[in-house]
C-alpha cells in the first residue's frame, strides 16, 4: 500500500503484460491497460441526428440512429447504460417498440424542449417494457393524433420511469392519449417519480391514465398531472384495476378535470398501502369521500378542491379514534 504523504518519485507497484500500476507525487494514482473484476456494465449512444445503423454506438461520434439499435447490443443484467442524444427524436407505430433487455438504463441527455422525444403516431402504438430492472429517465413522450388507447404496456419487474413527460414536445395540445401507462401483475415495483404530464384536450373515450393491474410494492410519487380528461365516471387518474398491495401513492399535484368525474384515485377492494400527501383538483361531480378510493390503503393528509381559489379539504373524510 502507497503511503498517503509520499511525494518523491513514482512508484510502479505492477507491471505485468502492458499493465501497470503507478502512485506518483501527492498521490496521484493512475492505472493502465485492463482491470478484471466487476465490470459496471458498457455504455451506449444514440443519436437520431448524426447516429447510423453501422455504427458501434460505443462514443457519441459513432453512435447508433435508433434506441432499438443500442439495446440489441446490451447484455440482460450486466448494468449497460444507453444515453439519447439532446434532441434524439423517434416515432412509435403500429409495429410498437420492445424495451426487453433486464438491467438496462435509458438515459435521456438533454434539458427542456431539447430533451430526447418518443412520439406515438398510431393509435395502436405501443411501448413494451418486458424486462425486469429497466430505468428510464429524462426523455418526453408525446402524441401527434388522437385517442392513442395505451402508450405503456409494463410487465417487468422493478422498472422505473424516473422524469418521463408527456406533452411538452409541441406536438399540438390537440392531439390526446386515452392512456399513458398499464401495468400487468407481474410490474412489481413499478416505480413513476419525478413525472409531468399535462393533456389539456380530454379524449373520446373513457380515461384510466395510469391503469396497476395487480402489481405489488407499485410507487407512484413526486408528479404534477394536469389532465383535461373525457368526462366519464370510468374516468380516473390512476386506476388499481386488480388489487395492489402496499403501493405508495404520494406528494403529487393532480388536476384531473371532467364533468361526471366521480373519483380520481381508485384502488379496488383488496388494495393496502399508503396514499398521502396529495393535493387534488377535480370537477364538481366529485365528492370529498370518493375523490380517493384506497379501500385497505392509509390515507394521510391529502388536500382536494373543486373550486378554484379555495384551499383544499382533507379527503377522505378525517378518520375517529377506535
Amino acid at each position: 500500500m502507497a503511503d498517503a504523504t509520499y511525494t518523491g518519485q513514482a512508484k510502479v507497484y505492477k507491471k505485468q503484460g502492458g499493465n501497470e500500476l503507478v502512485v506518483a507525487a501527492g498521490g496521484l494514482l493512475t492505472i493502465e491497460g485492463v482491470v478484471t473484476g466487476f465490470s459496471p456494465g458498457t455504455n451506449f449512444f444514440v443519436s437520431s441526428v448524426a447516429g447510423s445503423s453501422s455504427n458501434d454506438g460505443l462514443s457519441w461520434a459513432p453512435a447508433k440512429a435508433t434506441l432499438a439499435q443500442a439495446l440489441a447490443l446490451c447484455t440482460a443484467s450486466k448494468n449497460d447504460r444507453i444515453f439519447l442524444a439532446p434532441d434524439h427524436a423517434e416515432s412509435v407505430g403500429a409495429a410498437g417498440l420492445a424495451w426487453n433487455v433486464a438491467g438496462v438504463s435509458i438515459i435521456g441527455v438533454g434539458n427542456g424542449s431539447n430533451r430526447p422525444t418518443f412520439t406515438w403516431h398510431t393509435t395502436d402504438a405501443v411501448v413494451t417494457v418486458s424486462a425486469d430492472n429497466v430505468l428510464i429517465t429524462n426523455v418526453v413522450t408525446a402524441v401527434d393524433l388522437d385517442e392513442v388507447v395505451s402508450m405503456f404496456l409494463v410487465s417487468g419487474a422493478q422498472v422505473t420511469f424516473d422524469g418521463v413527460d408527456f406533452g411538452m414536445a409541441g406536438t399540438g395540445s390537440a392531439a390526446q392519449a386515452i392512456q399513458w401507462l398499464k401495468t400487468t401483475a407481474g410490474a412489481d415495483g413499478i416505480k413513476i417519480r419525478n413525472c409531468r404530464h399535462r393533456q389539456l384536450t380530454a379524449a373520446n373515450s373513457a380515461q384510466k391514465w395510469i391503469e396497476l393491474v395487480g402489481p405489488d410494492f407499485a410507487e407512484i410519487t413526486d408528479c404534477i398531472f394536469q389532465i383535461v380528461a373525457n368526462a366519464s365516471t370510468s374516468s380516473e387518474l390512476i386506476s388499481g384495476s386488480t388489487a395492489v398491495i402496499y403501493c405508495v401513492i404520494a406528494r403529487n399535484l393532480i388536476e384531473f378535470i371532467g364533468a361526471t368525474i366521480d373519483s380520481v384515485i381508485n384502488l379496488v377492494t383488496g388494495s393496502t398501502g399508503i396514499i398521502a400527501d396529495n393535493r387534488i383538483a377535480s370537477g364538481t361531480s366529485v365528492a370529498t369521500a370518493a375523490v380517493i378510493t384506497g379501500d385497505g390503503c392509509f390515507v394521510f393528509n391529502n388536500l382536494w378542491a373543486d373550486s378554484a381559489a379555495a384551499s383544499g379539504l382533507l379527503a377522505p373524510t378525517v378518520d375517529s379514534d377506535t
